[in-house]
């Protein structure tokens, strides 16, 4: 009966379209990863963060920030530098009208870019006192909270003799995400604000520990939020480009040498990067940030970053001293932030993790090189397990890194890339290519060749894997604009691992080819047919086997995608997926279906989101982009069969508070259990809720 209302509503729905929103990049983008990563709910609050800064703050046209247009793929490397050549001929843009006249600018590109710049002039030299700025400041505060209501099986009850024997037994906190974040700007010369947040599972106030858990803890015993982060950024103050006191993240490059955090990668586009040097960590990312200070000065066009930071970090810990009781040895460093059980609260911060270097770099209108080198030092000596796949591991105390880049734009071609050293001489470097021949058509090429014992802490480069090292490939991708509302894209990834992984212990290769036809026959109209094929080579998941050959794992997906208004008030989404695997001589069917109803009445201070999706995903999961509240990005990972539903609403009151809401069910038709250890939910369905409040002023 489930299934007959959607196909009904389905039907309804295409017989009546005939014009549509426009999809993000960025959605497609993080879905994307999400399946690469396998990740039900990964942590994208990075880069869904600096994707809504740009709406909110909109870019001064004039400005070197301009590069962030490019950066989230608003616009092409070609037309940037097209804008930039004509503001070098001509002046500072006064109106958005001046942008025709600009080579390679269509209608469509300058009504994307429209409601995300101004026109302000770069030469004006504000001088502004700091009351001054507090008064024409803009302010933000932001709380929530969400929870699963489901009772899960880390939040059942316990005697306290139990507990005191099996303390990792149960969660430690509440089943509820706390979430207070404040945020000041001043135009694009100050920001400033913090963070503060809980995690499901993670207490609040120590007085509401088990008292022998709480002797048991000692010093790790905290009270108060999990996470707290604070910064301060102030752009262009004299010689100063950039000043960031605080939380921070860094990224020079292409990413291999220095790059913390994540970056924004669109098949049939560039793969250059040119996003800021030194910018601010806003979100509750407990893993991918920097705290200290970092500035870049510049002098004509000459540019100097340095940095410098100093944290405590999660870590297991293998031995400890025996007097001190500090850690002497550690297994590896953790990301994920949780601290909910015993355990987990142990490995809290227990080691402290500095970070210093710098960066230089010259830079012309078209061309750009720069040196990096850094170095990290631990409290306590990294000692991975002997694991045969972590042979080439980074191990020890002390690690710097040192790299080249560069990039050289000519008319209708760049060049980019980077080359990078660790200290125990392992080498990795990649060089790409992005040509277009015509206005209607873009290549891209990039080569990596990232060595097996090649260690770096923070790097995220283009790879295929999860990191930058023991992979070799090459990537092509193309953009063919059949017409002007039509576009044909591209993609083929081969790589290969020359040493053994965690997944594969031989060494494997394999590829990722991605097809797909955007159609537009409406400015509010997208549709399109995508089509991908993957292999990649794995463990066999034989166990009886002496010796575990690796099988060849082959993912086939077509989706179809369509976006549309059916009345001025109401867009609609529908997406039909289907996935075709094998593995292991077997073959393994899912799909997904799913019709979202976004209710945006004219003139109204509320909106609503409505989804119904099936789904069936014998093995793995499929994955779906959700609509959420404010700064909230989900990806869905369904697994088994059931169906999924939720409903989002947003009211403004007052013209300066936002309340936003979300409810959700997943009904199960293939299992009663839900889950995994103490996550596990004793039921067929989950439903989940999250509520927000956002005051500007």
């Amino acid at each position: 009966m489930r299934k007959s209302v959607l196909i009904f509503i389905l039907s309804f729905s295409f017989n009546y379209a005939y014009c549509q929103t426009n999809n993000d990049l960025i959605i497609e983008h993080i879905e994307r990863m999400s399946e690469n990563n396998g990740e039900e709910y990964s942590d994208y609050s990075e880069m869904i963060e600096a994707y809504w800064n740009i709406i909110e703050n909109p870019i001064n046209i004039n400005s070197d920030n301009i590069d962030q247009l490019a950066e989230f793929k608003f616009l092409s490397v070609f037309q940037l530098e097209n804008i930039k050549n004509y503001r070098r001929n001509y002046g500072d843009f006064k109106f958005v009208e001046e942008l025709y006249e600009v080579d390679g600018m269509d209608e469509k590109s300058i009504e994307v870019i429209k409601p995300l710049i101004c026109f302000e002039d770069r030469h004006n030299k504000e001088k502004a006192s700091l009351s001054h700025i507090l008064k024409y400041g803009k302010n933000k505060v932001l709380f929530e909270v969400n929870q699963c209501f489901n009772l899960k099986e880390g939040y059942k009850e316990i005697n306290d003799s139990l507990l005191y024997e099996k303390p990792n037994s149960i969660y430690l906190g509440s089943p509820q995400k706390l979430y207070l974040r404040y945020d000041f700007s001043y135009k694009d010369k100050v920001e400033a604000g913090f963070v503060m947040e809980k995690d499901p599972g993670e207490y609040l106030l120590r007085k509401n520990i088990n008292d022998s858990i709480r002797s048991m803890l000692g010093s790790q015993c905290y009270s108060g939020f999990d996470y707290t982060s604070f910064h301060i950024n102030i752009y262009n103050f004299g010689f100063c480009k950039t000043l960031a006191i605080g939380d921070y993240k860094i990224s020079f490059g292409q990413g291999l040498t220095m790059g913390n955090g994540m970056s924004f990668v669109a098949r049939g586009e560039s793969l250059l990067r040119r996003n800021k040097k030194i910018s601010p960590s806003k979100s509750a990312n407990e893993g991918y940030y920097l705290r200290g200070a970092a500035s870049t000065l510049r002098y004509n066009d000459f540019e100097l970053s340095i940095f410098y930071s100093n944290k405590l970090t999660d870590a297991n810990v293998l031995t400890y001293d025996s007097l001190s009781e500090t850690p002497l040895e550690i297994t590896s460093l953790q990301q994920s932030g949780l601290h909910r059980t015993y355990n987990e609260i142990m490995d809290r911060k227990v080691i402290r993790q500095q970070l210093y270097g710098l960066n230089l770099s010259y830079k012309t209108s078209d061309f750009q090189i720069g040196y990096t080198i850094h170095k990290t030092d631990l409290s306590a000596v990294l000692n991975p397990d002997n694991n045969i796949y972590n042979l080439f591991n980074f191990r020890g105390k002390s690690i710097y890194n040192q790299g080249l880049d560069f990039y050289y734009i000519l008319k209708n071609i760049v060049i980019y890339g980077e080359a990078a050293m660790s200290n125990n001489k392992g080498f990795a470097y990649l060089i790409g290519s992005t040509f277009q021949p015509t206005g209607y058509i873009d290549f891209t090429i990039l080569y990596r060749n990232y060595a097996k014992d090649y260690q770096c802490l923070y790097s995220n480069a283009f790879a295929a894997g999860s990191n930058n090292r023991n992979e070799e490939g090459i990537y092509f991708s193309s953009a063919l604009s059949i017409a002007a509302n039509c576009e044909l894209i591209h993609s083929i990834d081969f790589f290969r691992n020359n040493f053994f992984k965690n997944t594969s212990h031989s060494p494997s290769h394999g590829y990722d080819f991605d097809s797909q036809l955007n159609y537009t026959p409406s400015p509010n109209t997208l549709l399109f047919i995508e089509f991908r094929n993957k292999h990649k080579m794995k463990n066999t998941s034989d166990e009886k086997l002496f010796q575990r050959h690796l099988i060849t794992e082959k993912n086939n997906m077509i989706r179809f995608h369509a976006s549309y208004q059916i009345c001025d008030n109401i867009n609609l989404k529908n997406r039909v997926e289907y996935h075709f695997n094998y593995q292991e001589n077997e073959k393994h069917n899912s799909y997904l279906i799913y019709q979202d109803i976004l209710y945006n009445p004219t003139g109204k201070t509320y909106n609503l989101s409505f989804r119904y999706e099936l789904f069936n995903a014998e093995k793995g999961s499929v994955y779906a982009y959700e609509n959420d509240v404010l700064y909230a990005f989900a990806v869905g990972g369904l697994s088994g069969k059931g169906i999924r539903t939720y409903l989002v609403g947003k009211v403004s009151m007052m013209g300066q508070i936002q309340l936003s809401g979300k409810i959700g069910f997943t009904f199960y038709d293939d299992r009663h259990e839900i889950g995994s250890g103490l996550e596990t939910i004793k039921n067929d369905w989950r439903s989940d809720g999250k509520l927000q409040v956002v005051w500007r002023f």
